[in-house]
C-alpha cells in the first residue's frame, strides 16, 4: 500500500521516466556510432582541413633514393602534387605507403601529377642521410618498386607545413595534397584503411581543373 509520504517514489522512479533514461542513453551510443563510423575527413582531415585554401610556401626537397631531381615549390608549379612524408620505422606509414605507390603508377601517365614521397628518420629526425638511404632503399626493395624517393634534411619542409599549414604538432604520416598554384587542398595527418581511395578521387578532381 503507498504510505503517502513520497518513498515509494523515490525508491522505485516511474517506469516512463526509466524508459526516458534508456532512451536517451541509446540515442547517445547510436550518435557516437555514428561519427566513429564516419570518414575521417568530417573531423577535419582532407580536402576539410583547416589548412586548405592556405599556400603551402617554399620548399626544397634532396634526392635520397634514384637519379631524380631536386624538388622546389617552383619546379612543381602548375601540377597536381601529392607530397607524402613517412618513414620506414612508422608502422602506419607502412601500411599506407604501399597504396600510394599502387596510386601513382595508375597517375604517373598523367603530366599534371607528381607524386614527392619524403623518407624521414626516426622519430621524424634525420641525422645520417647515409642511414636513411640505406634503410629506405631496402624497404623499397621489399616492395619491388624503383621509385623515386627524397629527403627533408634540414626539416625546412616539415617546419614550414606547420607554420603554413598552423599545426600543432607534425605526425607521421602526413601526406599534404597540393593544387597547381601551391594552395593546400588536403592534408592528412595518420593514416586509416581507405584514405588513399579519397586521397585519389580529390587529385583526379584537381587534375580536371
Amino acid at each position: 500500500m503507498p504510505t503517502g509520504d513520497g518513498a515509494e517514489y523515490r525508491d522505485h522512479p516511474p517506469r516512463s521516466f526509466t524508459r526516458v533514461i534508456v532512451i536517451a542513453v541509446m540515442g547517445l551510443f547510436t550518435i557516437l556510432l555514428v561519427l566513429a563510423l564516419q570518414p575521417e575527413k568530417r573531423f577535419g582531415q582532407g580536402d576539410v582541413h583547416p589548412a586548405v585554401g592556405l599556400p603551402m610556401g617554399d620548399f626544397e626537397f634532396a634526392p635520397l633514393v634514384g637519379d631524380v631531381p631536386p624538388v622546389t615549390l617552383e619546379s612543381v608549379r602548375g601540377q597536381v602534387v601529392l607530397i607524402n612524408f613517412w618513414g620506414t620505422w612508422c608502422g602506419p606509414c607502412m601500411m599506407e605507403f604501399p597504396h600510394l605507390v599502387e596510386m601513382n603508377d595508375r597517375l604517373k601517365g598523367n603530366d599534371g601529377f607528381r607524386f614527392v614521397p619524403v623518407s624521414c628518420g626516426p622519430g621524424g629526425v634525420d641525422l645520417d642521410l647515409e642511414q636513411l638511404q640505406e634503410m629506405t632503399e631496402g624497404y623499397l626493395a621489399k616492395l619491388g618498386t624503383d621509385l623515386g624517393v627524397y629527403s627533408d634534411p634540414s626539416g625546412g619542409a616539415r617546419m614550414g607545413l606547420m607554420k603554413a599549414a598552423q599545426l600543432p604538432s607534425f605526425s607521421f604520416p602526413t601526406t599534404v595534397l597540393l593544387g597547381r598554384d601551391g594552395t593546400i587542398e588536403g592534408l592528412w595527418q595518420g593514416y586509416r584503411p581507405g584514405v588513399e581511395a579519397e586521397i585519389e578521387e580529390l587529385i583526379k578532381n584537381l587534375l580536371k581543373t
